[in-house]
């Protein structure tokens, strides 16, 4: 009697176990059309490529680092270039940890203190001014 309870509940378990896994897939979401927003490349943190097979359209998806996503044409030439600035980075950083990784003994995560001169003031008791910024796009580098 046990033998039988404990199978029929086996029975109905598995099929809703099967059920519950399966509407619990991932979700993916697609950019349905591309966004004419060009945000300046040191805000973009990483990016993914969207492909037509899983989405209607292709695109790459830009993570900024407020965790926003900007959905851009892959053939632009903004897009490629933040493209390129986003792996020179990753690269650039693999390289760090690799080089750390590399060394013998610990690696300190301490900088070396620097001392500084005491700022004077000048002597006719004046001081001078800081250089105001235009604004617009002056001081900004661009992306690669």
């Amino acid at each position: 009697m046990t033998f039988s309870l404990v199978l029929a509940a086996l029975l109905c378990f598995t099929p809703w176990m099967s059920a519950v896994h399966a509407t619990q897939a991932p979700v993916t979401s697609c950019c349905e059309v591309w966004s004419n927003t060009k945000v300046n490349c040191n805000r973009i943190r990483n990016y993914t490529i969207q492909t037509d097979g899983d989405c209607s359209i292709n695109a790459v998806v830009f993570l900024t680092v407020k965790g926003k996503t900007i959905c851009s044409d892959p053939n632009s030439g903004w897009t490629k270039r933040v493209i390129l600035k986003v792996d020179k980075e990753k690269s650039n950083q693999k390289a760090l940890q690799d080089k750390g990784h590399d060394e013998e003994g610990s690696t300190s995560s301490t900088t070396p203190a620097v001392s500084r001169p005491l700022k004077t003031t000048p002597q006719n008791g004046r001081r001078r001014q800081k250089n105001k910024s235009r604004g617009g796009r002056r001081g900004q580098k661009k992306c690669v």
